[in-house]
């Protein structure tokens, strides 16, 4: 049965509370939704369980701070994060994100300079993006066991990144939506991300209808990055959506923050790959 305007919306709405795991040291949320699929492996990281020293204590993902020791210490976070996830970090793909609404094909580890979503039907090449409040979001094709992952700030979030990522599915794999599934990790919540009236038009105007999906206080719009996604991937045809109710402003002390720290901080990261068939 197609669902109506007022259903998709209460579905883009919807939250859950996601299950907090331990492995290797390292802590970690699974998507609920995410968790039956066999084929698949993947996690939305949190700042727990690194060594990375101030301001990116302690499971610094990214590699944006621009000195040798923070490299390097990324690297050994990715490692370990491979490693506890049984992933071969050998063939991890970290895009260099930008903030766009370009999403890359790939089928063998490759180096993306300006891409924010990465989707492949290759079975043991992991994909890593990092954030800091944006968008960690994750779409898996059930049938052709296709899996993209994706970043999406205010920017790509206007753009449509994940509309696109659906169709880059459709186009390379004709990839049917209604057999996508996806989940929607921790991000700033509209409790915490106030914005101008600009980058408000400019998000209402993504979806076919984006009351409710920001939130004015005091006359100030506070979208819901989340939920706004949720809503184009559901327009775009996914059948399931699985959205995480922690905000990381919300929470310094599980995820690192660009808002609530003023920029000075590290990434976590939303990570995914398809398992070697046994």
């Amino acid at each position: 049965m197609r669902l109506t305007a007022t259903d998709l919306k209460q579905k883009a709405l919807t939250k859950g509370n996601w299950t907090l795991n331990e492995k290797g040291g390292i802590t970690f949320f699974t998507s609920p939704l995410l968790s039956q699929i066999d084929s698949l492996t993947h996690a939305f990281t949190t700042r727990v369980g690194g060594t990375s020293p101030e301001p990116l204590e302690w499971f610094n993902l990214g590699r944006h701070w621009n000195t040798e020791e923070s490299r390097l210490d990324a690297s050994a976070n990715r490692i370990r994060l491979c490693e506890a996830l049984s992933l071969n970090f050998s063939r991890l793909v970290v895009p260099g994100q930008v903030h766009s609404a370009h999403t890359a094909w790939i089928s063998k580890p490759t180096h993306l300079p300006d891409v924010d979503g990465v989707a492949t039907v290759e079975r043991d090449l992991p994909i890593l993006l990092h954030y800091a409040d944006c968008v960690p979001i994750i779409i898996f094709e059930q049938h052709l066991q296709a899996v993209c992952v994706v970043h999406a700030g205010w920017r790509g979030t206007a753009a449509g990144i994940v509309r696109g990522a659906v169709r880059l599915l459709q186009q390379e794999i004709s990839a049917k939506p209604e057999l996508m599934v996806a989940a929607i990790g921790p991000a700033i919540g509209d409790c915490c991300y106030q914005v101008g009236d600009d980058v408000s038009r400019q998000l209402g105007a993504s979806v076919n209808d984006s009351e409710g999906l920001i939130r004015f206080e005091n006359e100030i719009p506070h979208p819901d990055l989340q939920a706004i996604n949720a809503m184009q991937l559901l327009e775009a045809g996914v059948s399931e959506i699985d959205v995480s109710s922690h905000c990381t402003a919300c929470h310094p002390d599980l995820f690192y923050s660009h808002r609530h720290s003023a920029g000075q901080t590290g990434r976590q990261g939303a990570i995914a790959g398809l398992k070697l068939n046994k």
